[in-house]
């Protein structure tokens, strides 16, 4: 047994070997099997294919970095498989001990590992880690599998909705907080879904975005009424799957209402420009208003902002750039129900009390009776 304690003669070993060695049966399992809570997810994709999309939860153990898998890619093109199989092999061999050492603490775990087919990379792991001890399956199809699982999920229909609407800062978000059964997308998206919506967050792609949101979905109840915040199409650079923003266009409408200082105060302490990163940013984004608000607001904006003078600042955006906006896009909204957002407890408690009432009625639609403000 060499240095590395893996094969006789490991550092000796050429493609046809090292496929010879992963070749036959290879426990596997599928999509729906390895999201199981008992399984521990390893990716061994490069960081860039698990940074544009991966599954909830997984974790990275690259097998290659980005500029090898480039070079092995590029040898399978142009000379084929088993030369590109070894080029994989003399990068990865070096740094066995080293992937076994870092996976070390994972030992006791089920593991399902993936890489972006089903093919190579993940199979010679799972048998290098079957021939250490480890507990090691392989994930049917990779991640592409996944991914169409993904897909497929989104495409399914959608529980009934209670869409939650009103004006920006009125506290939709903050209160999905305090409701069962929820969808927030925009924590799943990392945005705000804002012009500021970014700041203090890490925007995820739409890949990552829809694997959350599938996630979440086969968790909720499919017949009784989820509670989500309005949102267009796009929820900063990500897309709301067609099926899902159907389902909020039809969906029972909830129309929330809070007093301007409520809603500066909630703004102001969700967007806190507290180091010079932030204010940098934000200050980028006043100055692309000025085509919308003119030159004279948008630098009377940097001003408030370079004095600290932030709810000031919130004040006019909300006067003459959100609220009209607002206006606008919901003018042909019905709500079923308006309610105050001042107290964030009751307002949760009397949209609990409103969802029971659907979820109790005969066919489990909104009753037709059931159209009230509360003030």
């Amino acid at each position: 047994m060499n240095k590395l304690n893996f094969l006789p003669e490991y550092s000796k070993l050429h493609s046809g070997k090292i496929e010879s060695f992963i070749a036959g049966l290879l426990d596997e399992v599928s999509v729906e099997e390895a999201l199981s809570e008992k399984n521990t997810l390893i990716d061994v994709r490069t960081a860039d294919e698990f940074k544009q999309g991966s599954i909830p939860d997984a974790q990275n153990y690259p097998l290659f970095d980005n500029m090898e898998r480039a070079e092995i890619g590029t040898i399978y093109r142009k000379i084929g498989r088993s030369a590109a199989v070894a080029k994989g092999l003399g990068f990865f061999e070096p740094r066995v001990q080293e992937f076994l050492s870092s996976i070390s603490d994972l030992k006791s775990r089920q593991l399902v590992v993936y890489c972006a087919r089903g093919g190579m990379r993940s199979a010679s792991v799972v048998r290098l880690l079957q021939h250490h001890g480890f507990h090691a399956a392989q994930l049917q199809g990779g991640y592409k599998r996944y991914r169409s699982y993904v897909l497929q999920q989104l495409d399914n229909p959608v529980p009934p909705l209670i869409v939650l609407h009103g004006r920006t800062g009125v506290g939709k978000t903050l209160l999905l907080k305090y409701l069962p059964d929820h969808l927030d997308l925009e924590e799943f998206a990392g945005h705000r879904s804002s012009l500021f919506g970014a700041i203090n967050k890490t925007p995820q792609t739409q890949k990552n975005f829809e694997a959350l949101l599938a996630q979440k979905l086969l968790e909720l109840p499919n017949s009784q009424p989820v509670f989500i915040e309005g949102e267009s199409r796009k929820v900063g650079k990500v897309f709301i799957p067609q099926a899902l923003a159907d389902a909020m266009k039809n969906g029972t409408l909830v129309y929330l209402h809070a007093s301007m200082e409520t809603r500066i105060r909630r703004i102001v302490e969700e967007y806190s420009v507290c180091d010079e990163q932030t204010f940098l940013e934000t200050d980028s984004i006043l100055k692309s208003l000025q085509m919308s608000m003119g030159k004279v607001k948008t630098e009377q904006m940097r001003l408030w902002l370079r004095q600290g003078e932030i709810e000031k600042i919130v004040h006019l955006l909300l006067v003459d750039y959100y609220d009209p906006r607002y206006q606008h896009a919901m003018r042909s909204y019905k709500y079923v129900m308006k309610l105050s957002a001042e107290d964030l407890n009751m307002a949760a408690e009397e949209l609990v009390r409103f969802r029971n009432s659907i979820i109790n009625s005969r066919d489990s639609i909104l009753p037709a009776t059931y159209n009230k403000t509360l003030n």
